[in-house]
């Protein structure tokens, strides 16, 4: 079996898969996919049949649908708890960083329903993060215990001309990741299935490993599981909505222009049509009108559009809605997104175990204690307190019915503190203010009793 063989769950997948991408990449990839997205009538010439799909519109709803979910689910940082040996992997400027990473899982498990990262060494031997696409996984093998045996990844470079030092060729090869006697190996084959070159054992600290540091998200957590594209859905309308577009505008076409037609002449005179043309017809029964569109046949079509526009918006493509929403109350805004934003913490949820895996195999690389805490956010509608909600869990704080630490938990929840300071910072501010109110009321009160007791002397 060659080695770029496909599991049977890809096989199952790989149309969703790439109907999701293509419908992302916009219209240039489904007009290029020709009739596997829109079929030919039968009759229309290749000609006829180019025009036809060139005319039709193809709205980007899949596109804007993902970055807008993925936007919310990025917009506020998440919480990191991190050994000092992994800030780099945070914070620097160089190679896949975390929000980076965190980005990119969202957006593509979101579209697609499956993301991959491989933690692996450079050529200086550091860790690093590898980034594999759904298509890009093609095959893998889990045993009984549900540990990961094999992985083939299938990965696109460029290799230049021999001959033509500014000529480049894209080409694949394969990286097969696997267990050998409970050895962790990797070997790299071309795209003629052959090894390019050595079967090679990542060591970590001259240690062989025992386990693959690749990790797999799926909609719903961790692992292989091959279930739908979340935005497949989605897809499939925004591609229904393109087929009934490129059949109103097909009509629009071809009964936009009035047709001249002649009754009662015979059918070889030639007849020109121009102010400065004068016909002069022999049969005082010869007719000559315009054939022009009536009927509502095209008010199906743009009525087709219409519905399709609002099951996409229903399906959480919110940008479609043209609705004013305006005076809509906070309560209201959030039950009419409730089953956009329920999907959406699932796939977050699911990012969010990866993430945490992904890291500790970098500990692991690293040899140190795998203390990471990576918690994202699941607050995708803005929960922004108002200046009286703040002051009423303040006062609640003051008068006792409230703790520091539930306090800090509703104002960080409420988008009122800083993200850049930690919920102990701001107990800790807490904590001396409150002592400063203190001291502050005993010095007044001190001072109010030596008032009183001088009023008395002085009487």
């Amino acid at each position: 079996m060659p080695v770029n063989s496909h599991h049977p769950e890809y096989e199952v997948r790989s149309k969703d898969w790439k109907k999701c991408r293509d419908a992302f990449e916009g219209e240039a990839a489904i007009k290029a996919g020709g009739t596997a997205y829109l079929p030919k009538a039968s009759g229309l010439s290749e000609d006829e049949y180019r025009a036809y799909k060139e005319r039709a519109l193809f709205y980007s709803i899949t596109n804007k649908t993902v970055s807008a979910l993925a936007g919310m689910a990025t917009a506020k940082p998440a919480s990191l708890k991190f050994n000092d040996a992994l800030k780099g992997y945070f914070t620097d400027a160089g190679g896949v960083q975390f929000h980076e990473l965190y980005s990119k899982a969202i957006a593509e498990t979101l579209l697609m329903g499956r993301f991959g990262v491989l933690v692996d060494r450079d050529g200086s031997n550091n860790p690093y993060f590898a980034l594999y696409t759904a298509e890009s996984i093609i095959n893998w093998e889990i045993d009984e215990d549900g540990k990961l045996k094999m992985v083939v990844l299938s990965e696109k470079y460029l290799e230049k001309d021999a001959n033509d030092k500014y000529k480049l060729t894209e080409k694949t090869r394969y990286r097969v990741l696997e267990l050998t006697n409970n050895v962790y190996q990797q070997t790299i084959y071309d795209d003629k299935d052959m090894q390019t070159g050595l079967v090679v054992t990542p060591k970590n600290y001259g240690k062989s490993m025992s386990f693959i540091p690749f990790s797999v998200v799926n909609s719903f957590g961790l692992g292989f599981d091959n279930s739908k594209p979340p935005m497949l859905d989605i897809v499939s309308i925004n591609i229904s909505h393109y087929r009934s577009s490129a059949d109103l505008e097909h009509g629009r076409h071809f009964t936009a222009l009035p047709t001249p037609v002649v009754s009662g002449v015979d059918s070889t005179t030639v007849l020109k049509i121009g102010a400065m043309t004068a016909w002069v017809l022999p049969d005082h029964q010869a007719r000559a009108y315009y054939l022009e569109f009536t009927g509502t046949g095209l008010g199906s079509l743009e009525k087709a559009l219409t519905e399709k526009q609002s099951q996409l918006a229903s399906l959480s493509a919110r940008l479609l809605d043209n609705s004013k929403r305006g005076s809509e109350a906070a309560d209201t805004v959030r039950l009419r997104y409730v089953s956009e934003t329920a999907s959406l913490s699932t796939v977050v949820l699911a990012v969010e175990a990866c993430l945490n895996e992904v890291y500790r195999n970098i500990c692991v690389l690293l040899d140190i204690a795998p203390d990471v805490s990576i918690v994202l956010d699941k607050e995708f509608l803005d929960g922004r307190l108002s200046g009286a909600e703040v002051q009423k869990f303040v006062q609640s704080y003051l008068d006792g019915g409230m703790s520091k630490e539930t306090l800090v938990f509703n104002l960080r929840r409420g988008d009122v503190i800083s993200p850049d300071r930690s919920d102990e910072e701001e107990i800790a501010s807490l904590v001396k203010t409150e002592e400063a109110r203190q001291q502050s009321a005993m010095a007044s009160a001190s001072g109010t009793n030596q008032s009183s007791d001088n009023s008395g002397v002085t009487q």
